[in-house]
């Protein structure tokens, strides 16, 4: 008999997390789910434990998570998925401060739940860090988003080193309809940020689907990933 996969997600009370999380379950792999809100579509399955969690409060994540994985020795994947995009403005126009909480989110909370977890000596076999092509490229707009992407893109190779064990990506997922394209949607300065208007222009199109129907496409690339060097920047358009 097949063992059942464990899966540990991060942000899955909507978008890509919520999606993934959904796909896995109806699977029949066993889902533990974080996030600031419940999910509440996720209800309905018995193989689905949620936690509500904000990841920024680094002190309830070390209290909190070897509370409730107490009994889990092994997973076979890890997706770090939670984040945030700030605000789309000039970097002159942002304060630090407003930087610093991008980075928190994006970058050292997957920092603290990767000590924790690591910590707790359970073996996981795959991580996969939600990185974006925005990682690699400076666009007007993006510029703490970017930052904090490429932060994790380091973060993952940094750690595939230091537990070679365990096989990490950064994971590009495409285009894919989330809040975050909802936050996009909403902005009207598109002569001032290009790619703003190209990602509105995308959204209800097949070009950008909705984290339901992407979620066995960004499965198949998890898979995929395995194939690449541990610590790869990979993006599921180009494998």
């Amino acid at each position: 008999m097949h063992d059942q996969k464990k899966i540990l997600i991060t942000g899955t009370s909507s978008g890509i997390g919520l999606g993934l999380a959904n796909e896995f379950l109806s699977r029949g792999a066993e889902v533990w789910g974080i996030s600031r809100r419940e999910a509440e579509e996720l209800a309905k399955y018995n193989n689905y434990k949620h936690l509500q969690l904000d990841l920024s409060s680094h002190d309830k994540v070390r209290k909190i998570i070897p509370e409730h994985l107490n009994n889990v020795r092994n997973i076979d994947l890890l997706v770090l998925n939670a984040g945030i995009l700030g605000d789309i403005k000039w970097m002159s126009e942002i304060d630090v401060e407003g930087m610093k909480r991008v980075m928190e989110v994006n970058v050292w909370s997957n920092k603290v739940l990767l000590d924790t977890l690591f910590g707790m000596d359970i073996q996981i076999k795959q991580v996969i860090g939600m990185s974006s092509k925005a990682a690699l490229r400076s666009t007007p707009g993006w510029g703490p988003y970017s930052m904090s992407k490429a932060g994790l893109n380091m973060l993952m190779n940094i750690y595939a080193r230091e537990h070679p064990e365990t096989h990490f990506s950064s994971f590009a997922p495409g285009l894919i309809d989330s809040e975050i394209q909802e936050t996009i949607y909403q902005i009207t300065e598109t002569d001032k940020y290009p790619t703003i208007k190209r990602l509105q222009e995308a959204r209800y199109t097949e070009d950008m689907p909705d984290a339901i129907s992407a979620a066995p496409m960004l499965i198949e690339g998890f898979e995929k990933a395995l194939g690449y060097e541990s610590g790869s920047y990979v993006d599921v358009r180009e494998m």
